[in-house]
């Protein structure tokens, strides 16, 4: 019959990177294998690996990240942006931040967000998709790649189809393209299939509303109406909220703040 004894005992060993160190020495005596001892690794060698496999897998993920949110076409300007370092400076950030992380946690219907350039509007459409999942374009970006799918491998129904069925769409400057009946064509045919399909949808766009119009020579280029027709209007309206941010722009009081402190 086989036996064996199982002893340890402490000893000071040598790495030959880190100099000595103590460690337990495990002593197995078994009649079948003999005497076989079984010394302790460095611990700092250890910890060295193991912080090496942790920042692999760090760098692993944050790649694997990267490429899930160029999926979506997020631009690296946001992979940042979410809703824990939006800046709600003043009440109706706020209000609209509480709206955008509501929609984020229950996404139905409609988010319609109209203002000027900088002012938060892209931070919390991206919060609202990285919750979410889906993709973003610009209507352009939209335009163009309709137009290459005539000579292109994704063929239009592919595009649209896309568009019509990801978790979350999100539409940025509805305004920056010219107005055209192809532009309005993919835009009702998208919106009506999200709208029955009851998907949701964000539309931003540089705009106001024409109620809140103060141009006095009409069609002004900057009201909202004049950029959809009345089809796409009525679906985002019944189902919709409508974000204002008409707060000064971040981009430029971060500048002027460190033009301010240049010249101090």
């Amino acid at each position: 019959m086989n036996s064996a004894v199982c002893q340890s005992k402490t000893i000071t060993l040598e790495c030959q990177k880190h100099g000595e160190y103590t460690g337990e020495i495990i002593v197995l005596d078994s009649e079948m294998f003999g005497k076989k001892e079984f010394a302790p690794k460095c611990p700092y060698c250890q910890d060295e690996n193991e912080q090496w496999h942790q920042a692999m897998r760090e760098k692993l993920d944050k790649q694997l990240q990267i490429e899930k949110w160029r999926s979506m076409n997020i631009e690296p300007r946001y992979y940042s942006s979410t809703f824990d370092n939006f800046d709600a400076y003043n009440a109706e950030l706020v209000k609209n931040f509480e709206m955008c992380r509501a929609f984020a946690a229950k996404p139905e219907g409609k988010l319609v967000m109209i203002g000027d350039n900088g002012n938060g509007k892209t931070h919390l459409a991206v919060s609202v998709l990285k919750k979410v999942n889906g993709v973003m374009f610009t209507a352009y970006e939209i335009g163009i790649k309709l137009r290459q799918s005539y000579n292109g491998d994704k063929k239009e129904w592919e595009i649209m189809d896309e568009l019509c069925t990801v978790p979350l769409l999100i539409i940025d400057e509805v305004e920056k393209i010219k107005d055209s009946e192809a532009k309005q064509n993919w835009m009702s045919y998208v919106v009506g299939k999200r709208y029955d399909r009851l998907l949701p949808l964000i539309l931003i766009a540089n705009c106001h509303l024409g109620r809140d119009c103060k141009e006095v020579k009409k069609p002004c280029p900057k009201c909202l109406e004049d950029h959809l027709e009345d089809d796409i209007l009525s679906r985002v309206i019944e189902d919709g909220h409508v974000l204002k941010f008409s707060s000064d722009d971040y981009r430029r009081k971060i500048r002027k703040s460190k033009l301010s402190l240049s010249a101090g």
